[in-house]
């Protein structure tokens, strides 16, 4: 039988694990960490916000996306805008796991900060790809089409701005 120290002694083991050379080392304590589940999320987003590893970072939005805890998400979000692309792509993949769960918090960073960050107009492109709605699809299309490189980025901040408030109207 576990107890409390011993799932933080095995939680620490694994996230120093997430800094070895060794790729394979670094995969099994990231499914380990997976398997652990709510205990592991935290010191998981964690690594993904401060690691100045990209190989930490890449492993802990790998997870994270993995995982499925909502708590996830503000994280992921903040990772849209990491300096290494593989990053970026694998927080952009483990939003899209959420779904609609996402949208809130991913739309009032593109109200927020879409007009200065293309990094994460790019994120929030991928994410929002083939994302289906029933009463969104009007939007949906609108914010794909404010997303693109050539549309003014405020015109992402404004679609954004409309998703949320149909679901303010929705909820």
């Amino acid at each position: 039988m576990s107890t409390p120290t011993d799932t933080g002694n095995t939680l620490d083991s694994f996230m120093e694990m997430l800094n070895n050379k060794d790729g394979m080392l670094r995969q099994s304590a990231r499914k380990s960490l997976v398997a652990m589940g709510a205990p592991a999320v935290l010191p998981l987003a964690q690594a993904l916000q401060q690691s100045k590893s990209d190989q930490v970072r890449w492993e802990a939005a790998k997870a994270l996306g993995a995982m499925g805890d909502v708590r996830a998400i503000p994280a992921l979000i903040a990772a849209l805008g990491d300096r290494d692309s593989d990053v970026v792509w694998l927080a952009a993949v483990g939003l899209k796991t959420f779904g609609k769960a996402a949208w809130p918090a991913l739309l009032l960073a593109l109200i927020d900060e879409g007009t200065e960050s293309v990094v994460l107009r790019k994120g929030a492109h991928h994410v929002f790809h083939d994302q289906k709605e029933s009463g969104y699809e009007d939007l949906l299309a609108a914010l794909m089409e404010a997303l693109e490189q050539k549309a003014l980025p405020e015109a992402a901040s404004m679609v954004a701005h409309e998703i949320l408030e149909r679901m303010r109207a929705n909820a």
